[in-house]
């Protein structure tokens, strides 16, 4: 009975530590190298790094050739899809091996997004427009239809509402509620759109980020926009997350102020750079639990570190490269819930 109730309690343990080294996984796209010279040898490595000790060392899963890698996100079902420039990538093994499942006309591929339910249905962005698959990536289609540029940034399905997908443009923020099969214009027109995500702690809320024309907001799914950057004095934004924990409080990456924190859900915000050896921050990810521990990718001097919720940073991995994209599992995890 005792020796039971022991091994009973060993195996819970091994259940919660397994649990949260899970969500305190972080993927890290590098992008380049201000290191990198052609013909050498002992080149820095780039592409997919991951870390399950928040950030306390950094391992390569991705290939290690030298390929342009943008994002990487893990699905529901554990499969790791990574953004490169020759393609969407595909790992079923935790990213022992990978495979390209586009084909030759898909490159240049920037962002993705997997539906939290529905996991073998993918969207990506890309220099050429936007990209889908329905079966896990064993085929794909462009998906243009209302388009006026195909260039696309990011792209966000709704998590309550799968049909609904928003997208960026250097038009605005396109909406689709129909899978993507077209595509209509909101009423934010005439930006260029860096990023668009989803609030998670309010159904139908979504966040944009512009170049030169700060943080938008739509609390009706997209439909309609209003400015929401009072406090930013940089107006270029690339990234903006939430607090796991806290989804009140929020971050966003620009170019040349660094990071800016929100306390209110995006009524104010205040500028948290202190210790940041570079001001454009072009991706953030906050892992889960305790003092918020924040990372910055930098453009050309690598990762940075919080671990106070931004008031501080330090240099933590990746020095002279280009951290283009930051996720962890934990996001797309609790949305399919």
């Amino acid at each position: 009975m005792g020796r039971g109730i022991l091994w009973l309690a060993a195996g819970l343990a091994c259940c919660l530590a397994c649990a949260a080294a899970q969500e305190s996984t972080i993927y890290m796209a590098v992008l380049s190298s201000r290191s990198h010279q052609w013909n050498s040898a002992d080149n820095p490595v780039i592409g997919l790094f991951t870390s399950t000790d928040r950030g306390a060392s950094w391992q390569h899963i991705g290939w290690r050739e030298y390929i342009r890698t943008f994002y990487s996100v893990e699905s529901v079902d554990g499969t790791l899809w990574t953004a490169c420039g020759n393609g969407v990538l595909r790992s079923t093994d935790g990213g022992t091996s990978w495979k390209v499942t586009t084909g030759w006309e898909e490159t240049e591929v920037l962002k993705i997004a997997v539906d939290p339910r529905r996991p073998e249905r993918v969207f990506a962005a890309t220099a050429y427009g936007p990209i889908a698959t329905t079966d896990g990536g064993e085929t794909w289609e462009f998906r243009r239809n209302g388009l006026s540029r195909w260039f696309t940034g990011d792209v966000c399905i709704d998590w309550k509402q799968s049909a609904r997908v928003l997208l960026a443009s250097e038009t605005g923020v396109l909406i689709s509620v129909d899978g993507g099969r077209r595509w209509r214009p909101t009423s934010l027109k005439g930006k260029d759109i860096r990023t668009i995500v989803q609030d998670p702690s309010a159904d139908g809320r979504f966040w944009a980020g512009t170049e030169q024309d700060g943080i938008w907001a739509s609390a009706n799914g997209g439909a309609t926009w209003h400015s929401a950057s009072k406090g930013l004095s940089h107006m270029t934004v690339y990234c903006i997350v939430f607090d796991p924990d806290d989804p009140v409080r929020m971050y966003a990456g620009t170019h040349g102020g660094g990071v800016y924190r929100s306390s209110d859900h995006g009524r104010t915000w205040q500028q948290c750079s202190q210790g940041l050896l570079n001001l454009v921050v072009h991706s953030l990810a906050v892992l889960p639990g305790g003092p918020p521990t924040v990372f910055a990718g930098t453009l050309n001097d690598g990762l940075f570190r919080s671990t106070d919720g931004g008031d501080t940073w330090t240099f933590n991995s990746q020095p002279e490269a280009q951290v283009w994209g930051l996720s962890t599992g934990k996001g797309i995890r609790e949305r399919a819930r």
